[in-house]
């Protein structure tokens, strides 16, 4: 009975003992991978927020540009993107970018006139007739020149993008010229220059935040507002609108900015991925605007009760001469006028 005791004893220990050498060798070994892991004590977070729809050519661009960060630096920068003014508005997304609330913002650049007015020369109505004359523009020199007087405010501006040409919509009857915008109440941007061209035809111009637009037109507290085909469809501004007049009176755009803090913390090799990420989501994003506003112009054509009217050469002249005066504001209020004289160089008469 004894020998059985001890030797139950001993059996025990030894099995004590295996189970212990076999648990060492498995907590030795590498654990195995997890993807969801990877980087987790590296990665860099950006948080990009803007105030659009996805399906447009800035949401559009924006996902794509996360796309590419993603995949330049292996992961290593993962980029969120934050559409509809879910995060934060384009009345308060600048002052949240400089207090490094938000890394990456993507407002129209005639938002930031009031903080830049030389970026007014982008508002001039009948400044650019093609797609092609902007993308000069806003990715040559003349682009680099006006973002980098973003220096100032703590701000690295990254590029600029391209939405399409502006047209107007209208609630009560169609502007087959510039007299039928005579004592409308029209949304615009807060840019003087915008302000400026819709007093030049007898029109009140109303600042108002694009989120509201859609709103504020189904309650007619606004009887008319400029858009591009893509915005004007996506956010289902013909629901709330009868008629509209393809004007191509002016361009929409976007300033891509980053927290220069935020930049600057980055190593260079990221900083270099990150530009390469930005210029090549810039010319698939170019391309893109004008098919996008292409095929939503087709969509909107299909609308029930949604008349859309083109502007006849005849009346685009003596409206482009009726707005000139904008000019001369411009001209009167800026200092810096190099801009437009090289933007003039550039553009088709």
């Amino acid at each position: 009975m004894k020998k059985f005791i001890i030797g139950t004893i001993a059996t025990v220990l030894l099995l004590t003992i295996a189970i212990g050498v076999q648990q060492g060798l498995l907590l030795s070994k590498p654990l195995p991978y997890d993807d969801e892991q990877k980087g987790l004590d590296t990665q860099i977070t950006i948080h990009l927020s803007h105030v659009v729809a996805e399906n447009t050519p800035k949401g559009q661009a924006a996902s794509k540009f996360a796309e590419l960060v993603e995949e330049k630096t292996n992961g290593e920068v993962k980029v969120h993107v934050y559409p509809n003014s879910s995060l934060f508005n384009d009345e308060n997304e600048f002052q949240a970018l400089q207090n490094g609330e938000v890394e990456m913002i993507i407002p129209t650049f005639s938002k930031m006139t009031s903080y830049l007015p030389n970026w007014q020369v982008l508002d001039l109505p009948y400044l650019f007739n093609t797609d092609d004359e902007v993308h000069e523009v806003l990715t040559g020199s003349i682009g680099e020149q006006l973002l980098n007087e973003l220096e100032p405010f703590q701000i690295k501006g990254l590029g600029f993008w391209h939405n399409g040409f502006k047209h107007l919509t209208s609630v009560d009857h169609p502007i087959y010229s510039f007299e039928d915008l005579k004592g409308l109440r029209v949304r615009t941007m807060p840019s003087k220059a915008l302000e400026k061209q819709f007093e030049a035809v007898e029109a009140t111009p109303i600042p108002i935040s694009f989120s509201e637009v859609f709103t504020d037109l189904e309650s007619h507290a606004i009887d008319a507002q400029e858009n591009t085909a893509s915005n004007i469809y996506s956010k289902g501004f013909y629901k709330v609108q009868k008629h509209m007049t393809l004007t191509k009176h002016g361009i929409l755009g976007y300033a891509v900015l980053m927290n220069e803090k935020f930049w600057k913390s980055l190593p260079l090799k990221i900083q270099k991925q990150i530009m390469a990420a930005m210029k090549e989501t810039t010319d698939w994003q170019f391309e893109q605007a004008v098919q996008m506003n292409e095929k939503d112009l087709q969509k909107l054509e299909q609308q029930d009760n949604f008349e859309i009217y083109t502007m006849s050469n005849q009346e685009r002249q003596r409206f482009k001469e009726k707005l000139k005066p904008v000019y001369d504001f411009y001209r009167n209020n800026v200092q810096n006028n190099d801009a437009l004289s090289e933007i003039e160089k550039i553009v088709s008469p």
